[in-house]
């Protein structure tokens, strides 16, 4: 079974429920040298390398091959899924997949953090119905 890191929508049991058909167990995570931002013209978030950097999130486990493949196919071409070694809140190390953006994708990034919370606020509803 594989392990997910994740840090923007995926992170929300909806948007797993409309991706994959099925959530997964969940515990809170953190990945170190990496920074979120916001997409330009998205509204989800993309990550890359910055050293002295950290991005939270929540290691999913118990990921099956087609849940797998059904996130594959529902992730925008500018991210390649990648192996990094995470924290949970316990300290525990854990290695997991994870969407970065592609190196020669990263004027994508915008200068701002994206925020969870904003996005649930203001953006899942539609989120969710575009993706059904």
């Amino acid at each position: 079974m594989r392990k997910l890191f994740a840090y923007g929508t995926l992170q929300l049991p909806e948007v797993m429920l409309t991706v994959t058909g099925r959530t997964f167990p969940a515990q809170p995570a953190r990945l170190d040298g990496y920074a979120r931002h916001r997409l330009r013209g998205k509204s989800y978030p993309g990550i890359c390398p910055a050293p002295g950097a950290a991005v939270d999130g929540l290691l999913l486990v118990g990921l099956d091959a087609e849940a797998q493949q059904r996130l594959d196919d529902f992730e925008d071409d500018f991210y390649r899924r990648e192996s990094v070694q995470i924290l949970t809140a316990d300290g525990a190390d854990w290695a997991a997949q994870t969407y970065v953006i592609r190196e020669e994708c990263r004027g994508l990034l915008l200068p701002e953090e994206w925020s969870l919370a904003e996005f649930r606020r203001t953006q899942l509803r539609g989120f969710l119905l575009h993706h059904e």
